[in-house]
């Protein structure tokens, strides 16, 4: 069941489980900062979000780079929430395997340097996840990804973060649901996950995260009462139920793992057309795909009639051939690949997951959303790569946005699309000069943008710059060399980008810190 949080008080917008941590979170924060030399009142503690933004294995390493220096630093404790997209949100859920990860950033670390699962392993949960219905090409993406790139298959689920203390940050995740953000509505393609929630955050819509993905059961369950792992309360809250009755309703256990999560956060590739740009010629030649002359793009009907009858030809005497395979491990493997994987391809579906609003009777809810039976959510970074749409506004009352931009389009660029969806929406938005657009080739390596009574100060602070950069030339160098393309960097290249990220956050600590002050200071000036 969705929660409708569109008549509430700002306040009230955020899950209870979210009120909870970030009531007990700002204790810690607020003792961190006085540390630090800043005398803080306790209804003056700042709300500070780290994003960091899309990239690939770039952001990933360098958003753990970051990460370990503000902990040497003393500034991770002062962090109320993280956000990540794409290559970002990868790093968050590794380090969310360990739920005290912030005292110990270097497990991580180490980790990208260590021998991945064994295939065995991989398969094992691929074959599992095959089996549901909302099985998608995202799911493979995330076992690749966290596999090569992150070493591991974490099983855990996002909603088990709900029942952890409050060491780490809050995390926030975010992605685009496809068809939304394809048919141009505003309000109905920013998704977020939350350890408590996930749903869309202009619509402000939401179901418990340990029911995401679930249907009714065929004992009669209504929508909301689909399967929970370790977000009984969460459940109660949201459906306005008593215990007595979550346990006659005998909710079954379930949620999305991490390894889900990361393929749908990073699914760039379900970007169909970018994809189909990058096909060589020859493949194209074979499915007998061209571009339309007038707007160089494929028609996606026109794609998927070639592509199935071409599949068609290759799958049928793959079926056939099956039947002579004697029975064993080979025949397994390649049944599971002509069975399961290759149809997903046809139809290019990622991020599959069961839609909690179908149906509903909501007028503001946008045609997109309510007459389709599965979401499909996909990289957020396709439309903004980088996440702050889930902290503008007052319903976080986010005060200060440290952003790492380590995405490989033009500095800046990431700011000028934020500022224009807050626009968009009607949230505030501190002001960006377009003057400092003329050092998109060539940043300095930090940047901050004055909030108000309203709207956040945002610190932002680009991977490559004029401090570790002699000049545009080679910043476009350093994009090249650390470009998304490739295989899994090789240690010499994890060390080199960590340094780079480390001296970042090192170099600016004193005007970090000088920030949060300055944010406390605003937040006490709006309490008087």
């Amino acid at each position: 069941m969705m929660k409708d949080a569109t008549n509430k008080e700002p306040a009230s917008l955020l899950s209870l489980g979210e009120q909870q941590f970030v009531s007990e979170r700002k204790e810690g924060i607020r003792n961190s900062l006085q540390s630090l030399g800043m005398h803080i009142n306790a209804d003056s503690v700042p709300h500070i979000a780290l994003l960091g933004s899309g990239g690939g294995q770039r952001a990933a390493v360098a958003l753990l780079g970051s990460l370990q220096q503000m902990g040497q630093d003393d500034l991770l404790d002062t962090l109320l929430y993280m956000g990540g997209v794409s290559g970002s949100g990868w790093a968050m859920a590794s380090l969310y395997t360990d739920p005290q990860w912030s005292t110990n950033t270097a497990a991580a670390l180490a980790r990208l340097t260590q021998p991945g699962p064994e295939v065995d392993d991989i398969m094992a949960w691929l074959k599992v996840r095959s089996e549901q219905e909302d099985f998608s090409l995202s799911d493979l993406w995330g076992s690749l990804l966290s596999s090569s790139i992150m070493k591991q298959m974490d099983r855990t689920r996002l909603s088990d973060e709900a029942k952890r203390q409050t060491t780490n940050p809050y995390p926030v995740y975010s992605a685009l649901e496809q068809k939304c953000y394809l048919d141009g509505q505003t309000k109905g393609k920013w998704f977020e996950l939350t350890p408590h929630e996930s749903g869309f955050t202009e619509l402000n819509h939401f179901t418990p995260t340990s029911l995401l993905g679930q249907r009714p059961s065929d004992s009669g369950a209504s929508e909301g009462e689909k399967g929970v792992e370790g977000g009984k309360e969460e459940v109660m809250e949201v459906m306005g139920v008593e215990e007595e009755v979550m346990e006659v309703m005998e909710v079954e256990v379930s949620g999305m793992d991490m390894v889900t999560l990361q393929g749908i956060i990073g699914s760039a590739m379900a970007d169909e057309q970018k994809m189909l740009a990058h096909l060589p010629d020859w493949l194209k030649n074979i499915l007998d795909i061209h571009s339309s002359p007038s707007e160089g793009a494929v028609d996606s009907q026109e794609r998927k009639t070639k592509v199935d009858a071409w599949m068609e030809k290759v799958l049928k005497p793959m079926r056939e051939g099956l039947l002579a395979l004697p029975d064993g491990p080979v025949k397994d493997v390649v049944s599971w690949v002509v069975l399961k994987l290759l149809p997903l391809i046809t139809e290019w579906k990622w991020g599959t997951t069961a839609n909690f609003i179908y149906h509903s009777p909501d007028e503001f809810i946008p045609e997109c959303l309510r007459s389709t039976e599965n979401l499909q959510l996909v990289d957020a970074g396709l439309f903004l790569n980088s996440p702050y749409p889930p902290f503008l506004g007052a319903r976080r009352d986010v005060d200060l946005i440290i952003s790492l931009d380590f995405s490989l389009g033009q500095s800046l660029e990431s700011l000028t699309l934020a500022r224009d969806y807050a626009v968009e929406v009607g949230k505030p938005f501190p002001v960006i000069d377009d003057t400092v657009l003329e050092e998109m080739d060539w940043p300095r390596d930090f940047y901050v943008f004055p909030g108000g009574r309203s709207a956040p100060t945002i610190v932002y602070m680009p991977l490559f710059n004029q401090r570790n950069c002699r000049d545009a030339a080679e910043v476009k160098s350093k994009m090249a060399e650390y470009t998304t393309v490739q295989m899994p960097y090789n240690q010499k290249k994890i060390a080199g980008l960590l340094k780079i990220a480390m001296d970042n956050m090192k170099n600016n600590k004193n005007k970090l810190m000088l920030e949060m002050h300055s944010a406390a200071v605003r937040k006490q000036e709006r309490r008087s």
